[in-house]
């Protein structure tokens, strides 16, 4: 077996927000470039990916960058909250966990997230589905970066060629070929079930 472990990113897999892009309905709720808006986010956001400060607190920051006022803090925790409400958990990916796991395949989840992604999994079940949690709020290291990878590979005790890392951000993705492990880009979970065939990872 090539392959010994299936590592998943949280948001976005998992978790699935309902279509659309958060950071640009943000900009366009500040009246700002969206490139703008993503350029202070991605220069901030490790804040809460390494630093573990709150999403929201991060994100105050960010709207600051553009306008200080606290209407316009408040409209856009707003709409946060609003497009939390859609989200939804991806229960049919999920289901997926226990057959890999009875195939022998190692099941993680690698995240760029806060301590309290752990307890919202606790509070979900679904961290009984998984053999490891890896939060980068927690280990100081953020994806792309190899830090965080290695965590989860030697958590997993596995090496890098030996995962499969499934993500829906190019950018957390852009390192695999340097780190060594396989990557997906994750779109649907009908897409993903082809995509780990093609690696030999067949799910009946």
């Amino acid at each position: 077996m090539k392959y010994k472990a299936v590592i998943f990113d949280f948001g976005g897999v998992i978790e699935l927000d309902g279509g659309g892009s958060m950071l640009e309905d943000i900009a366009e709720n500040l009246h700002v470039p969206p490139e703008d808006l993503k350029r202070a986010y991605f220069e901030r956001n490790h804040l809460s990916n390494v630093h573990n400060v709150k999403w929201e607190d991060m994100m105050k920051e960010v709207i600051r960058v553009f306008d200080k006022s606290k209407a316009a803090e408040d409209r856009v925790m707003e709409l946060v909250r609003e497009r939390r409400n859609r989200s939804a958990i991806n229960t049919e990916l999920l289901k997926l966990f226990p057959i890999l796991r009875r195939e022998g395949y190692k099941v993680a989840i690698l995240s760029n997230n806060t301590s309290d992604l752990r307890k919202f999994l606790g509070e979900k079940g679904i961290d009984k589905l998984v053999d490891e949690i890896v939060i980068s709020g927690e280990i100081g290291f953020q994806k792309p970066h190899k830090e965080a990878f290695d965590i989860a590979f030697k958590k997993l005790g596995i090496r890098a060629e030996e995962a499969v890392f499934v993500d829906d951000s190019p950018k957390s993705l852009e390192k695999a070929a340097e780190i060594g492990y396989h990557p997906i880009l994750f779109t649907d979970n009908e897409s993903l079930k082809s995509a780990l065939d093609k690696v030999d990872i067949t799910i009946q």
